[in-house]
């Protein structure tokens, strides 16, 4: 008995530890998705979204947290992230960024990437008068 129980006890601990350690389908999803931006790799890009990646124009995501998800039954997600975006010039910002995610034909695209306002992201930006 106490060998059954000591297993059942290291079962319980290594799915918990498993459920700790392994990212959710969305991060996995997304990591996938950046990647393919990242090496401007058009051919998974066209696999995995409907919307335009360009390193060159939007930048390059070097790493994400994920900040929320918004599910809409089976088929939709609205996942809210905040990410380190390095620039074609070099520069290194953080951003929040809202990805639209479907099922279709079985597996998932995204199917909008929405950055913020550009008065979220640049100083130079703002509509307000220098001090």
């Amino acid at each position: 008995m106490p060998r059954c129980l000591g297993v059942s006890v290291g079962g319980v601990f290594l799915g918990a530890l498993a459920a700790c350690v392994w990212p959710s389908p969305e991060r996995q999803f997304l990591t996938d998705f950046f990647q393919a931006c990242r090496v401007y790799d058009t051919t998974v890009l066209a696999r995995l979204s409907t919307v335009p990646c360009n390193p060159k124009t939007d930048g390059i995501i070097q790493d994400f947290a994920l900040v929320g998800v918004e599910r809409d039954g089976d088929t939709a997600r609205r996942v809210t992230i905040r990410a380190r975006v390095r620039g074609w010039e070099g520069g290194v910002s953080e951003r929040t960024m809202t990805v639209g995610l479907e099922r279709r034909e079985g597996h998932w695209m995204v199917t909008s990437l929405t950055p913020p306002p550009a008065s979220q992201t640049s100083p130079a930006a703002s509509s307000a008068p220098p001090n």
